[in-house]
């Protein structure tokens, strides 16, 4: 029987969130079906750009919070 992958298969798998079982049957279906190969290019080139993106607020969004928490706090004492 021939199991169909979907695109959520693939991001589990780049995730590494698929069994060994899983994993080598998905590695085998894409050594034979391109279209599933180019999905996981794609979603690994994603992947990686979103690995690239600032993870840390703005001085400006630290400010703004910090203003409001003051505001905040004076409202309630």
């Amino acid at each position: 029987m021939t199991k169909t992958f979907t695109p959520n298969d693939v991001l589990r798998y780049l995730y590494k969130e698929t069994n060994s079982a899983e994993s080598k049957e998905l590695e085998e279906a894409m050594h034979l079906h391109s279209n599933l190969l180019d999905q996981y290019v794609q979603l690994a080139d994603i992947k990686e750009q979103l690995d690239q993106v600032r993870k840390f607020p703005s001085e400006s969004t630290i400010q703004a919070i910090l203003e409001y928490s003051d505001t905040y706090d004076s409202i309630l004492s």
